[in-house]
């Protein structure tokens, strides 16, 4: 049922869960389906996510190096659907070594383990609509290539704007109560900081405040860690306590093209461009190392797809690119074909050169508008939306595109940055990091990936830059912000997280985080898919918390000093 103004006091909720982007929308279903009473809330209206952020609703952040991280109007959204109206759709699952403690890893030690995501992936892509089908592929690979894989699949989502398909569902649910324009700006906890008696809502209408049994923060990575941050200042031994791991281990991913791949066979290419499979949805075959040779060659995950040449560089000479990239270049346009960060991404740094792209369009005309035509067709007006598209070439040379695990680092991190928002709530300094592990092994696996195309005579990579200058090539395309990864990070014990391995919040009893900001470590993979493996995991256990914990037998205890990461020893 659809509210208008907040619940009658009194009214007895199992759960309530801030935020109804893709993971918060897919919980409050499967709790209300296993028969538990949910309210609902999110900051914006049924509709607001179709559109940037509304002023009010801006936050006061500053970004301590904004060339590694993304502004917010690029990368969240409030309103039914959440962030789903900015997503690309592309569903990948970690993977049972991400989950692994590696010792040239930092902090790669989950409470549990890929069993605890395993048996709910099916109904995960159900919510999501990337299909049934699993994410190995079983068609023969090319010949040869010995450890290197191409059996990983990321599968797309066949409409990824969330909002108007379970929002439906979750408006006709008997057991769902949804508030929307209902901004939390406070978790009001007991004087012991263990029990969370409710949430303050910014409301004119008193008492601006709901309560449940339970609470579930699925607000996002940076909106539920700045009510936690806020809650903090009240009662400083919370959440590991003051300059604690709330906030820190701040993650996303090294992602960029560095090189192209010439096939030896042209024809190839077929093999790892976009397929609808037989489950009626969009898959891409990925290049990938095993657990064992990421262990042996002491590398992050990573997984490479081919993708066109830089839309931006006219140099291509290819008709259909250059229209793509006028298209893109004009922002009222531009924004209606793709989130903003990767139009920006596509339309490349200013400043930009437009005559030689026309020039390319005058080249081959027809090829441009039937290219153009058949795209706009296939991701607009299909009730199966293809997530892009490759345009092949005779010389089999394509550009390879890298999307790379970050490691944790303690000093990537967010904080409050002593401002507050127009709601009262406080403004976050943003300190983003990368090290230089991230950008060594990103460069180590395209050696790998070289050796094993030219060992398997398939292909080779051709770098775009000298090797003096790879390095930073890598760097000056690390950003991210968009994925918002290990801020409030799982762990056994407080001092090393903020949740445990059933996404409560440590020292709290009914206060629960549904978020990718609970995953301990990046992998290679988009975290949308994962996180909401863990929120359906989360609703059955609210269900019924005392069913054994799948945490892979670890033994939850008090801290100790040994505990404590590294760190936190040396304050």
């Amino acid at each position: 049922m659809i509210l208008t103004t907040l619940p009658v006091e009194g009214t007895n909720y199992a759960v309530c869960v801030v935020g109804a982007g893709p993971v918060g929308l897919s919980f409050a279903l499967e709790a209300a389906d296993a028969g538990l009473r949910v309210l609902l809330l999110d900051a914006g209206g049924a509709d607001a996510g179709r559109r940037d952020k509304p002023t009010a609703r801006r936050r006061n952040d500053s970004i301590i190096d904004p060339d590694r991280h993304a502004p917010e109007l690029q990368t969240t959204r409030v309103g039914l659907g959440g962030a789903s109206w900015m997503w690309g759709g592309r569903c990948v699952t970690y993977e049972p070594v991400d989950f692994e403690q590696r010792e040239f890893v930092p902090d790669s030690d989950w409470p549990i383990g890929f069993s605890a995501i395993e048996p709910w992936r099916a109904k995960a892509q159900d919510y999501l609509d990337c299909g049934g089908g699993g994410f190995t592929s079983d068609e023969p690979g090319w010949g040869g290539l010995g450890d290197l894989k191409m059996s990983q699949l990321e599968r797309w989502a066949r409409q990824p704007k969330l909002g108007p398909r379970l929002g439906a569902l979750v408006a006709a649910h008997p057991f769902i109560d949804l508030l929307c324009d209902a901004p939390v700006v406070g978790v009001a906890f007991d004087d012991g900081g263990t029990t969370v008696e409710g949430l303050r809502i910014l409301s004119d209408i008193p008492p601006g405040i709901v309560r449940a049994d339970k609470y579930v923060l699925a607000a996002g990575g940076l909106e539920t860690l700045r009510l936690l941050l806020d809650a903090q200042q009240k009662l400083p031994a919370a959440f590991g306590g003051i300059d604690g791991p709330l906030g820190r281990y701040y993650m996303g991913h090294a992602t960029g093209s560095i090189a192209n791949v010439v096939l030896t066979d042209p024809a190839d290419i077929a093999s790892m461009d976009f397929q609808l499979d037989r489950h009626d949805s969009y898959v891409r075959r990925r290049f990938s190392l095993p657990a064992e040779s990421l262990r042996e060659h002491r590398l992050l995950n990573c997984s490479f797809y081919f993708d066109n040449p830089p839309f931006y560089d006219y140099r291509h000479r290819n008709s259909t690119l250059s229209a793509v990239f006028l298209a893109l270049a004009v922002p009222p346009v531009g924004r209606r074909i793709l989130a903003e960060g990767i139009r920006l991404r596509h339309i490349g740094p200013a400043p930009r050169r437009y005559w030689p792209h026309i020039a390319n369009i005058l080249r081959d005309p027809i090829r441009a508008v039937t290219d153009s035509a058949d795209i706009l067709r296939q991701r607009y007006l299909s009730n199966v939306r293809k997530p892009g598209f490759l345009l092949r070439n005779p010389g089999g040379t394509y550009a390879i595109h890298y999307h790379s695990e970050q490691a944790a680092n303690p000093d990537s991190r967010v904080r409050r940055n002593g401002g507050h928002n127009a709601d009262g709530t406080p403004s976050l300094e943003i300190d983003f990091r990368y090290t230089e592990r991230d950008i060594d092994s990103v460069l180590r696996f395209h050696d790998l990936l070289d050796e094993r195309l030219r060992s398997a005579g398939r292909g080779r990579v051709e770098y775009l830059y000298p090797p003096e200058e790879r390095a930073g090539a890598v760097w000056e395309q690390a950003i991210d912000g968009f994925h918002h990864i290990g801020t409030t990070r799982m762990s056994t014990v407080p001092a090393d997280g903020v949740v445990d391995g059933d996404c409560r919040v440590h020292g709290v009893g009914n206060l629960f985080i549904a978020s990718s900001s609970v995953l301990r470590t990046s992998a290679e993979a988009n975290p949308t898919f994962t996180a909401v493996c863990l929120a359906l995991r989360l609703a059955h256990h609210l269900v019924d918390p005392s069913s054994p914990s799948d945490t892979e037998g670890t033994t939850k205890k008090e801290p100790t000093e040994a505990d404590a990461p590294q760190w936190r020893r040396a304050m």
